[in-house]
């Protein structure tokens, strides 16, 4: 979006690869042929065909050995969706400790759309004859309560409370950790064309992001019905 971003700090699996970041597409074969006691038997084809079954027929626990870090830049709206998915840790920056930044979300006019005619939530790809008006109205909306927030916080009332004056579409960051198999998940259901737009964005460059660390995993997962 505007002013957010995702950063991938780490991918790590349960085997030393010799690399920058220690995962390698057959960690998951590897980590199920422990079963066995037979790890680091088979070539790396026979792994990558053992991934592609696990994934394919959700045998988790040998992906879920794999665990990311993640840093994302996130409108606040965003980021309550987010948290959704149960399976995560989260650490965020917190408003009570640190001054947030003058950073907010404004959609671009061809996201400020009409209500969908068929998903109680979602939003059509007709632009509203309104989206300047809207546009115009939030970014007042937001540069006024920033100014409010600012005031607030140099005549000393409490940062926990002057956080409220904020909206939503400003911007919060945290740090992200989650095993391979439920960011997968998560990415599955995020970037799906029902999920909102903004939550698609972040979806898509986190798979992005994995795609060049375990990109047989990543091609698997998306084949996956």
């Amino acid at each position: 979006l505007d002013h957010g971003y995702v950063k991938l700090l780490n991918i790590s699996g349960p085997f030393h690869h010799g690399k920058p970041y220690n995962v390698d597409d057959t960690d998951p074969a590897n980590t199920a042929r422990m079963s066995f006691d037979q790890t680091g038997t088979k070539t790396r084809a026979e792994d990558l065909k053992l991934v592609d079954y696990l994934i394919t027929h959700s045998h988790t626990t040998p992906v879920e050995m794999i665990q990311v870090w993640l840093e994302m830049k996130l409108p606040i709206f965003v980021a309550r969706q987010f948290v959704r998915h149960r399976t995560v840790s989260i650490n965020e920056v917190s408003a009570r400790y640190t001054k947030l930044p003058n950073e907010y979300y404004l959609p671009d006019l061809k996201h400020i759309t009409t209500k969908s005619p068929s998903n109680k939530q979602g939003r059509s790809s007709e632009q509203h004859p309104d989206a300047l008006a809207f546009q115009t109205s939030l970014d007042l909306i937001c540069k006024r309560a920033y100014l409010d927030y600012q005031y607030f916080l140099e005549r000393g009332v409490a940062p926990e409370l002057c956080r409220t004056l904020l909206p939503v579409n400003f911007y919060t960051k945290w740090i992200w950790r989650q095993d391979l198999h439920n960011l997968l998940h998560f990415i599955s259901l995020r970037k799906d064309h029902h999920a909102q737009w903004e939550a698609q964005q972040y979806a898509l460059a986190i798979e992005k992001l994995l795609s060049f660390h375990v990109p047989n995993i990543i091609s698997v997962s998306q084949r996956k019905p």
